[in-house]
């Protein structure tokens, strides 16, 4: 419900995930006064495939801001908004700007079986993160678009311009052709310590800087919404389009992430750490994603624990065969304080997708060790936990041999909501854990909103909007009984490992 305004003038951030479309409004203030949603499939039509239909994008975008902008008052005095994407999801388009074919998402694996054969290209996967400071895989728009020309000769022959999202929902938006840093640093094409498309890396394709947008930074106006879609909506003045950003760079913009001594940790199905760095850290032992931030100046190192919430998931699911995990996790929160005692030997490596480092190693599986007779679902659950706490503490490790200290951490997300994962974390890292007291809180939307505000000088800097926007966090420290005891333990999760 929309609360009573107290003043004149509305932003809005939205952000287009893999599966919706969220959208919060915010006054100049800094006050939330709605949010909205607006769910899309994908498609499957062949194995590894994985598709969206790009005018999903725009009518789930018109839906979102016409839920949140429902009053006359709000529409008149509407003044900007920003977007933040899913990085790697491709969108070929003719001269007319329409797509050749669907969106390809950054979860498609259709070109495996080209990567496998292409040895002279797997050799040069070191050349590509050394540029790009991302893995040649076989996913996240590289080689979609080497199938597309290797398998869609007449769709690759076509290609006016390689869009993502964030730069085809721009130009429907504004005509504009205009790209951010922090998504085109999850492309494979574009040099992230030059700042500017790869000519080598695009040549190994047989593409162009003419064929990618326009690099902007993330803050700059890209243009105005057209007639058309203002029309619709009922604006009753030009509305500003900034240009956004990334996902994970957005929440951490939304988090309150502006310096180097805090991280992000993002809980879903993957995990996510961010931690923004003054230089683009490329470790080609460790891999560590590295972008260009939204922050100007700064760089972003993401680091992904992609079976996480998947663990949990598989043991709700697949062996417990409950509806949901959620079903799960309220049944651990009801015995929240016996839960929390259980001691036992179990170790849970937590990689049923493989494990994707730190010691990259994709043909390693989860295992649980030391399982007995007497162990329940609850020891399961516990053991999942520590295990994605333990490989969270790796990472926090090589972060401090590479001279990276964190001091806190601000968790997001849907383990924000477990009534025990949040504290297991501190117990295990031995950091700080802040949670916003807003469980509720959508950082992607509120960290685009931001980016708004300052795109139309509503805000003097990102940092002041999120000051704005008066973010309450709940602090949990370690306690030091379950240090020593995760301490050793973890001796154990590396020792096995």
């Amino acid at each position: 419900m929309i609360k009573k305004n107290r003043v004149s003038k509305f932003i809005a951030g939205i952000d287009i995930g893999t599966t919706n479309i969220k959208g919060s409004l915010y006054s100049s203030d800094g006050e939330l006064l709605d949010r909205a949603s607006y769910e899309y499939k994908s498609f499957s039509p062949e194995k590894n495939f994985h598709e969206q239909n790009p005018g999903d994008w725009i009518n789930g975008l018109k839906y979102v801001l016409k839920s949140i902008c429902k009053t006359s008052a709000i529409r008149e005095n509407f003044m900007a908004m920003s977007i933040s994407t899913q990085g790697g999801t491709v969108v070929p388009v003719d001269k007319d700007f329409n797509p050749l074919c669907n969106a390809i998402t950054w979860l498609d694996r259709r070109g495996e079986e080209i990567y496998e054969k292409e040895q002279e290209l797997r050799e040069k996967n070191i050349d590509f993160y050394m540029k790009t400071g991302w893995r040649l895989d076989t996913h996240v728009s590289f080689m979609p678009l080497f199938w597309l020309k290797e398998n869609k000769k007449n769709v690759f022959k076509n290609i006016h311009k390689v869009l993502y999202v964030n730069d085809f929902l721009i130009h429907k938006l504004t005509g504009n052709n205009y790209q951010d840093p922090s998504n085109a640093s999850i492309t494979l094409f574009y040099n992230v310590k030059e700042g500017k498309w790869d000519k080598e890396i695009l040549k190994l394709i047989g593409l162009g800087e003419k064929h990618f947008s326009q690099i902007r930074e993330s803050g700059e106006i890209a243009g105005f919404l057209n007639s058309e879609i203002s029309g619709e909506i009922g604006f009753g003045n030009k509305v500003a389009v900034v240009n956004g950003g990334h996902d994970q760079y957005c929440s951490a913009v939304g988090a309150g992430i502006f310096d180097c001594s805090e991280i992000l940790l993002a809980t879903g199905t993957a995990w996510v750490v961010f931690k923004m760095t003054d230089e683009p850290l490329m470790d080609k032992e460790h891999f560590f994603a590295a972008g260009r931030n939204i922050i100007k100046g700064k760089y972003g190192l993401i680091y992904t624990i992609p079976a996480a919430g998947a663990s949990i998931n598989w043991l709700a699911l697949n062996v417990m065969n409950l509806g949901s995990e959620k079903e799960l996790f309220e049944l651990v929160d009801k015995n929240a304080g016996d839960f929390n005692n259980i001691k036992n030997n179990i170790i849970f490596h937590p990689y049923l997708t493989g494990n994707f480092g730190p010691g990259f190693n994709i043909s390693q599986k989860a295992s649980f060790l030391n399982l007995e007779i007497g162990h329940n679902y609850t020891d399961l659950m516990k053991a999942i936990m520590e295990g994605v706490a333990f490989q969270l503490k790796k990472i926090l490790a090589v972060f401090k041999e590479k001279g990276i200290d964190v001091n806190r951490i601000k968790m997001v997300g849907g383990g924000t909501k477990s009534r025990v994962w949040p504290g297991l974390i501190s117990d295990v890292t031995g950091k700080e854990i802040l949670i916003s007291k807003d469980r509720n809180d959508d950082y992607a939307t509120k960290g685009a909103a931001i980016i708004a505000g300052y795109g139309v000088g509503i805000f003097k800097s990102p940092e002041y909007g999120f000051k704005k926007m008066r973010t309450q966090f709940d602090i949990i420290k370690p306690k030091k009984n379950d240090l020593d005891y995760y301490g050793k333990k973890y001796l154990l999760f590396q020792k096995y490992n």
